[in-house]
């Protein structure tokens, strides 16, 4: 049995992400059932709508607590996600997540 590579795993854990919120498609006919997934890399980048997904569900579990230590800050229409130590991992200019995650915290 030949074991998986990293990325195979990676889209593995990616595949089931996908589907444990929701974003997963059947498409249901008299005698076939199709799944629609997105391709998770398009051209050795993450896809956008999984990573938009992605950054939703995270920002839908941070808390005043994340603001206040700096592991998620709001500059000028730029929402971003540091690292433990302050840096910057990821920087969002979605304004439908920002706004999303502006409202549930009551920013």
């Amino acid at each position: 049995m030949e074991e998986k590579s990293y990325l195979e795993k990676v889209e593995e854990g990616l595949q089931k992400f996908w589907i444990d919120y929701g974003r997963s498609k059947v498409i249901k006919g008299a005698h076939t059932e199709i799944q629609i997934d997105p391709k998770f890399f398009i051209q050795g980048e993450l896809n956008p709508e999984v990573a938009d997904l992605l950054i939703s569900v995270y920002l839908s579990q941070t808390t005043h607590v994340d603001l206040q230590e700096g592991r998620v800050t709001i500059q000028e229409n730029v929402l971003k996600i540091n690292d433990r130590n302050g840096k910057p991992i990821a920087e969002i200019t979605n304004k439908r997540i920002i706004k999303e995650f502006t409202e549930r915290l009551g920013i």
